[in-house]
Parts: C-alpha cells; structure tokens; sequence
C-alpha cells in the first residue's frame, strides 16, 4: 500500500512521463504495488474521462477527435508477466481521453478502443 506522499510522487512522475520501473526505484515501491495503485486510479476515473472537445477549425464541416496512443510497459512479478498501461490522448490538448491496463494483446487495444468517445 502507497503512503499519501508516495502517491503524490506516482502522480508527479507520471506526469513527467516517466517509465514505470524508474518510477518504482524513485518511490521505492514494487510493479505490483505500482500497478495496483494506478488500477485504483483507472477504476475511480469517470467513464468518459469528462472529455472535453476543441473547438476546431472554422472550416471544418465535421468536428473529430485526433488521438495519440501511448503505452508504458513493466513486467510484474516474473518477466512472463509484461503488464501495461495503454493510455489515449487528444493530440491537441493532451488530454487524457481513455486508459486500459492491460498486455500486448490485441484484445487490450480493442478494449481500449471501446473507451473511446465518439462524436
């Protein structure tokens, strides 16, 4: 279980994009406590994330939603055991969008997708 301030520092590092193993050895912290931590954060999210849309560009007929697929890797536990955070942003404000934790499988990315908002 992570202390309040070890949380604070998961949240700041995440921010910073940094890899999930650096930021277990900056915590102090193992992957499963690690993972546990952010499935608990994925879990109280809201279902849309509360996404708000840009205005877009006067002439655009259509509105759309362009997305940046990001995924941070570590293995839990044993090295047969590669976990992930798959995590979609809004390419023009950075905005998280939807997450999945999950493996390299398709069936992570397919869930993924289906977090999705659609316009």
């Amino acid at each position: 279980m992570l202390t309040d301030e070890q949380r604070a520092l998961v949240e700041r590092l995440l921010l910073e994009r940094s890899s999930l193993r650096g930021i277990c050895r900056a915590v102090g912290v193992g992957c499963r406590g690690l993972m546990q931590f952010l499935g608990e954060c994925f879990q109280a999210a809201p279902p849309p994330l509360n996404v708000q849309f840009t205005a877009g560009t006067p002439g655009v007929l259509l509105p759309r939603l362009e997305a940046k697929i990001d995924e941070l890797w570590s293995f839990v536990g044993t090295k047969a055991n590669r976990q992930g955070v798959w995590r979609a942003l809004d390419a023009a404000t950075r905005q998280g969008i939807a997450f999945h934790l999950g493996d390299r499988r398709g069936q992570s990315t397919t869930a993924l997708g289906e977090q999705m908002p659609t316009l």
